[in-house]
């Protein structure tokens, strides 16, 4: 199937439909006790909208008989973990694909997840060494930002941004510390690694394969997971004097929503292209405040619908899309609109019948886009591609122009 360029109206419907596939609008949030309490040891799912606690998910004052498992699926003695969320969470990451709430002690080096597709209380538990990034009593080692990125992997980074770790989620799960943050060369004097600027805070992905991590005291990074190359994009405005970003998500509208661990006043939500922030209605006079918040939602992943009509055309079928076509500088997009999460393989072949490359991707949410860029040694001509589900069935293939 193949589209032009459509008009103002067509796209309104698109959208339309986009907005009735978005998730909820909710996110979990690791907060204390009480308001204004500072344990960070209980998990809530919260309304963006309003504030308003919409369930406990784990509470250690309640959920006493917790099973612990190693990954793999051997029983881990009681006695070894006492408390699933121990001396305080700061990171945690939602994988939408196998309903897991992932996230990390702030002393402890383990991986660990909550299994919320069971009816009971299941931790489970990665000690990879490679998650290990020293020891947690020096506060720079300690990992504060986690989020799963439009790849299908999760990312952890340490306060000091000295360990970017990833992670995957499959049967057999790998752990790999990439290295350190690199500042962008227009960072100036605002570095990653600045301890009094850039420390704690969270981070979400967006549909390009980046990370958008905001700092304790509100200023916002740009990170490629591929390059790790950190760009400053400037301190958000209009947040009170006190507040510091401890937890970020997107809601459903595309809005980037941030938590204080300091204050319960009020949520914010912030302008990504203007970095102004205003404050969320809530429904109480107080709000949790909370170390970290999770969701699945990519920023971006609701416009990007609008994005591709702007170049070029749109080429693929009812379940996914290819555009811009022709490619753009050997690069173009592939938006899953209606295919079940899971795994597929995106290979590409040239005039030849050579395939110049294949590649795993893993959907995780609807609406996922997934930037695919030729090697440098692909020629230019008419290229074939084709999409294929994990039972090798082929979900779509049809010819594309690389200039």
């Amino acid at each position: 199937m193949k589209y032009k360029i459509l008009p103002a109206l067509a796209i309104s419907a698109l959208l339309l439909s986009s907005e009735t596939n978005a998730q909820k609008n909710t996110a979990f949030a690791v907060t204390g006790q009480a308001k204004g309490n500072f344990t960070w040891n209980v998990i809530r799912e919260i309304d963006l909208t309003t504030g308003e606690v919409l369930r406990t998910v784990y509470d250690p004052a309640t959920n006493k008989n917790i099973h612990f498992k190693a990954v793999g699926g051997a029983a881990l003695k009681e006695n070894i973990k006492r408390s699933a969320t121990g001396n305080g969470v700061a990171a945690a990451a939602y994988d939408a694909l196998h309903n897991r709430l992932y996230f990390t002690n702030m002393r402890g080096n383990d991986l660990l997840y909550f299994d919320l597709a069971s009816n009971e209380t299941n931790v489970v538990v990665n000690n990879d060494p490679s998650f290990n990034t020293g020891n947690k009593f020096d506060e720079g080692n300690v990992i504060t930002r986690m989020a799963f990125a439009s790849d299908g992997f999760g990312y952890a980074i340490t306060n000091d941004g000295k360990s970017l770790v990833r992670f995957t989620t499959d049967q057999k799960p790998t752990v790999s510390n990439l290295g350190e943050l690199i500042d962008g060369k227009k960072n100036g004097t605002m570095s990653i690694h600045s301890q009094c600027s850039s420390w704690g805070g969270d981070m979400v992905g967006d549909s390009y394969g980046n990370l958008y991590l905001v700092t304790y005291r509100n200023h916002l990074f740009k990170i490629n997971p591929q390059t790790r190359i950190t760009d400053y994009l400037g301190q958000v405005k209009g947040l009170p004097a006190e507040f510091t970003s401890n937890g970020m998500v997107v809601n459903d509208e595309g809005e980037v929503i941030v938590t204080s661990a300091t204050i319960s006043d009020n949520y914010y939500k912030i302008n990504i292209s203007t970095l102004d922030a205003s404050a969320v209605k809530k429904k109480d006079d107080k709000v949790y405040n909370a170390s970290d918040l999770a969701n699945s939602n990519l920023l971006y992943q609701n416009k990007e619908i609008t994005n591709k009509f702007l170049v070029g055309e749109v080429k693929g079928n009812q379940m996914v899309s290819f555009f811009p076509n022709p490619a753009i500088n050997k690069t173009f997009n592939v938006q899953f609109d209606k295919v079940p999460a899971g795994r597929y393989n995106l290979a590409l072949s040239d005039p030849s019948g050579r395939t110049v490359l294949s590649r795993a991707l893993n959907v995780a949410v609807k609406g996922q886009v997934e930037r695919i860029s030729l090697p440098r040694i692909s020629g230019s001509g008419m290229y074939l591609v084709k999409l294929t589900g994990g039972d090798t069935k082929v979900i779509y293939s049809d010819k594309i122009v690389i200039p």
